[in-house]
């Protein structure tokens, strides 16, 4: 996430990607409620000053093709993105 912040002069919006992994338990918040890798990447973004309707989440997959497929049908496919 740092390296995309030093291009955020030339970042229209953040696309953070995936629930997380079955390989792995979730990290757990202060309360010990588990927290989406895609949450956590939108919180860590939006802390540093990125406006938070700059911040797009895909918060369904738990693996690389979900994250593809779930982030074209959720974000891309319906602003007509021709690059992600």
């Amino acid at each position: 996430l740092e390296a995309a912040l030093r291009h955020d002069h030339e970042t229209a919006s953040y696309l953070v990607l995936s629930r997380g992994t079955t390989h792995k338990p979730a990290p757990t918040d202060s309360r010990g409620y588990a927290v989406d890798e895609a949450a956590a990447s939108a919180r860590y973004l939006v802390r540093r000053g990125v406006a938070p309707e700059r911040v797009l989440l895909e918060s369904w997959s738990l693996d690389t093709i979900g994250n593809a497929a779930f982030a074209r049908l959720m974000h891309a496919d319906l602003a007509q993105w021709r690059r992600v």
